[in-house]
């Protein structure tokens, strides 16, 4: 069951009792998750649904900005829930200027990295990099000692990428290469520590996985850069939003994927973490550093219709706060690719006997497996921009023979645990 979180994201899950009834909160962005459930016997709160499992309960998740209020049992209504915080999006007068908003930048951006790393021996950062851990990377190492970890297929763009940064940045890096056997071994893990067994999910979750897993005989907290590229403009499919349908459409997505970050993101990630007792902290959804995204034009993210990179300011501070151009100006891959795990994860499927044929024998889809569309790809990029982002059918049903031997898909809740059970290829 979890408590509080640490001074270092002051607005992450927290309760409070007087002994008679509990307030819960979840924090704003929803860095940290919650879930909460309710039986004859009483109510029971944890970050992971797990520990409501093991009570024979399921758990709903408590949405970011919400109070939770558990009276005492016996009363009619034990949960009552109440949202009292949201995003601060201005709307109003922005920041345009080049210069101002690189200011207003660096300082909130460094005081986030500054309050979540000064009290520490050490730090590690999950490491692709990229602009955005690279730069975490360089200003927390003005703080505090830094370790750099990454995880990849043998050979995989995002591993030569992370030593190639690590070495000209002067950063102690630890790599993990996987080959098909590692993969394969580590899924029910996996699938298991984030709860879930999409596809898109699990694809982008074993590198992190693998990454942190090395993390853990060293540090007790990690930083990464999630929540620039919704912040910034990062995605690839902003720009296509941005010829399509204009630039206010454009900044109406980016908030989006804001407000769904703790969805796709976040909690797959703190989970992860949690898995191997390590603490998450996440400087970019700083509530400062958010304010002040917001508040910087978007002609200085995405600058027009041409602007194949996106993140523009954030890449200039970057280089201004000494991370090498070549980085920062580096174009973005989409982390399962670069890690090179959609494809092993689409062969492994194979090798175990999932193909096209079974598919089509069983009238499965993965579309009708998987009803939330997770991941601002899956969600609409696909709509603008090309990419592979489709769920393979018969790699998702191999995941989903996984998810139910591991208690992930539950046999009495989805009317696909027939199918997956008929499938009878793995174990």
């Amino acid at each position: 069951m979890e408590t509080t979180g640490s001074s270092a994201e002051p607005t992450a899950r927290s309760f409070v009792t007087d002994g008679e009834e509990v307030i819960l909160a979840r924090d704003a962005v929803g860095v940290k998750q919650l879930y909460i459930d309710e039986s004859e016997e009483g109510v029971a709160f944890a970050s992971e649904k797990k520990a409501l499992w093991k009570i024979g309960m399921e758990g709903r998740r408590i949405p970011p900005g919400c109070i939770v209020k558990l009276g005492r049992p016996g009363r009619e209504s034990k949960i009552k829930i109440k949202k009292v915080l949201g995003l601060k999006v201005r709307r109003g007068r922005r920041i345009e200027n080049e210069e101002r908003a690189l200011k207003a930048y660096q300082k909130s951006l460094v005081e986030a990295v500054k309050k979540r790393t000064e009290e520490l021996d050490r730090a590690g950062i999950i490491f692709s990099g990229g602009v955005d851990s690279v730069l975490v990377a360089k200003l927390a190492s003005n703080f505090t000692e830094v370790k750099c970890y990454t995880a990849g297929v043998e050979g995989s763009s995002d591993v030569e990428y992370a030593r190639a940064a690590a070495e000209r940045m002067g950063f102690e890096l630890e790599v993990r290469e996987l080959n098909l056997r590692d993969v394969e071994k580590c899924l029910p893990e996996v699938i298991r520590a984030i709860e879930d067994r999409s596809f898109n999910q699990v694809e982008v979750a074993i590198p992190v996985y693998a990454s942190v897993e090395l993390a853990s005989r060293d540090v007790k907290v990690m930083l990464t850069g999630q929540g620039a590229d919704e912040l910034f403009g990062g995605y690839p499919w902003y720009r296509s939003i941005l010829e399509k349908l204009g630039r206010h459409e454009m900044e109406n997505y980016m908030v989006k994927d804001l407000e769904m970050l703790y969805r796709e993101t976040l909690e797959r990630e703190d989970k992860i973490t949690m898995a191997h007792s390590i603490e998450l902290r996440v400087p970019y959804l700083d509530p400062g550093v958010i304010d002040t995204a917001f508040r910087i034009d978007s002609r200085l993210k995405v600058r027009d219709e041409r602007d194949e990179l996106g993140k523009y300011i954030h890449r200039l501070l970057a280089c201004r706060l000494g991370v090498e151009r070549s980085i920062a100006f580096r174009p973005k891959e989409a982390a399962q690719h670069g890690s090179g795990m959609h494809d092993v994860l689409v062969e492994i499927a194979r090798k175990n006997g999932f193909d096209e044929e079974l598919v089509r024998e069983l009238n499965y889809s993965a579309e009708k497996s998987i009803e939330e569309r997770l991941g601002s790809s899956v969600r609409y990029g696909y709509l603008f921009s090309k990419g592979g982002w489709r769920i393979p059918d018969f790699a998702q049903l191999y995941l989903d023979c996984i998810a139910l031997e591991t208690g992930v898909l539950k046999e009495e809740l989805s009317e696909v645990a027939e199918i997956v059970e008929s499938a009878g290829v793995v174990g």
